[in-house]
């Protein structure tokens, strides 16, 4: 199972002895998991149980489920057809179905008597809600996987921009030298290791190989359910080697690519943060 969205909202209902009642879950990105419900005054237990059914489900987001009688609502849709008037959610509408919510019109079943009944269909709605989160989750992983392939092609075009930058800062360090009136032995053992010192500091090959790594570890994660955080995790990551190159970079082709990638680092930062 894949990386899935947690953007989603599923929806059922359920006939109970004397009542017909919606049940309704959406979820938006956030760290961690919030879950608020929403239902009957009647049910005062309602709360905690759905809470519990939904963590066995969900491990990011806000969640905000909410309970309805469906009878209420669709009386006041039957007295605005009589009335002329098209039901819509404005301010004083939401209003009117949140006192529906909390002061049913129709006597409700206790909760243990429902409780069965209710459960299934909240099971009913978070399946709907993951199956919604999963769609947009594939079509994010698909975003990314494009993005991941661009930035491999960025990586490759640092590397070969750099390939030769050690030997143009051991030689310029040469000719300076020299050109301070100072004759180095270039076969002396101390002269040699302090030159190649100096130019690995311009040799980008640690944080090439780091950037792949990363890159495949981050396809390889868009594969696995519950991956956002470790995605997010790999994005600092892959922004840290980026910078890195960009410190050390000596040609102004290498210069722009660090510029594009750290943007490109962006756009796949702000798609993470929707990932469970």
């Amino acid at each position: 199972m894949a990386a899935s969205s947690m953007t989603g909202f599923g929806r059922t209902e359920i006939n109970l002895p004397g009542a017909r009642l919606s049940v309704e879950i959406a979820t938006v990105n956030q760290k961690n998991l919030q879950v608020s419900v929403f239902g009957p005054e009647a049910w005062p237990a309602l709360e905690s149980a759905a809470s519990g059914w939904i963590r066995t489900r969900l491990q990011r987001g806000k969640v905000t489920a909410r309970v309805t009688q469906a009878a209420a609502l669709d009386e006041l849709a039957r007295i605005a057809l009589l009335c002329g008037m098209k039901l819509t959610a404005d301010g004083e509408l939401l209003l009117r179905l949140a006192e529906n919510t909390r002061r049913p019109s129709v006597a409700l079943p206790d909760f243990i008597e429902a409780e069965t009944a209710v459960r299934t269909a909240f099971e009913e709605a978070l399946q709907n809600l993951v199956v919604m989160r999963q769609a947009e989750g594939a079509a994010l992983a698909k975003d990314l996987n494009e993005r991941l392939a661009k930035m491999s092609d960025m990586v490759a075009g640092m590397e070969e921009a750099e390939k030769a930058a050690p030997i143009r800062h051991r030689d310029a360090m040469l000719k300076r030298l020299k050109d301070a009136g100072l004759n180095l032995d270039v076969s002396d053992e101390r002269v040699l290791k302090e030159l190649t010192l100096f130019a690995d500091r311009a040799d980008i090959t640690e944080e090439v190989v780091r950037l792949k790594s990363h890159i495949a570890q981050f396809s390889r994660e868009l594969l696995q359910p519950n991956s956002g955080r470790k995605l997010d995790f790999l994005t600092q990551e892959l922004l840290r080697e980026v910078n890195t190159i960009g410190s050390k970079a000596s040609e102004i082709a290498t210069t722009k690519l660090v510029l594009e990638a750290k943007t490109e680092i962006e756009r796949v930062r702000e798609q993470v943060q929707n990932l469970e």
